[in-house]
């Protein structure tokens, strides 16, 4: 994970009130647009901090990539 990379954990939410979270940070245009925002699963409970951030910098990537070739073939 690259030093200046912020990133938001969500736990404890309903999936209502994380996509309502989700929604208000796409709709304010003043906070960055690249943040990750991750919810604390059982599998990453049990991950130590490095292990959860290494993991959650690979996920950000590969949908950063998913992203761009939809936006490149025009389905987003």
């Amino acid at each position: 994970m690259e030093k200046n990379e912020k990133v938001v954990l969500l736990s404890g939410f309903t999936n209502s009130e994380i996509k309502e979270i989700l929604n208000c940070y796409k709709e304010n245009k003043k906070l960055p647009k690249d943040i990750i925002f991750a919810t604390v699963t059982e599998t990453s409970l049990k991950w130590t901090v490095e292990e959860w951030l290494s993991e959650l910098s690979k996920e950000h990537e590969e949908f950063k990539k998913l992203k761009e070739n939809s936006s490149k073939s025009g389905t987003e």
